[in-house]
C-alpha cells in the first residue's frame, strides 16, 4: 500500500498541526474583532497573522494578512 503525500503550496515544511490550528483561530478572532468593529483587538490578532506568515514564509498567508491590514487600516 502507498503512502499518501503531503501537498503543500509555497511551503519547504509541510504546517504542523499546531501552526495550523493558530491560524484557524486568529481567523475566527479576526472576524470576531471586525464584527464587533474591535479595531484594537483586530490589529494586535493581525499582527500575530502576519509575524506567523513572515515565519512560515507562506505567500498565501502573507495575501491574507494584507487584505485584514486593509480592513483594520
Amino acid at each position: 500500500m502507498k503512502s499518501a503525500m503531503k501537498v503543500t503550496v509555497g511551503r519547504d515544511n509541510p504546517m504542523s498541526y499546531a501552526e495550523a490550528k493558530e491560524i484557524a483561530l486568529l481567523r475566527l478572532e479576526l472576524r470576531a474583532c471586525w464584527d464587533r468593529r474591535d479595531g484594537n483587538a483586530g490589529r494586535e490578532a493581525l499582527a500575530r497573522l502576519t509575524r506567523m506568515a513572515g515565519q512560515a514564509n507562506d505567500n498565501e498567508l502573507c495575501a491574507e494578512a494584507r487584505r485584514w491590514a486593509i480592513r483594520f487600516g
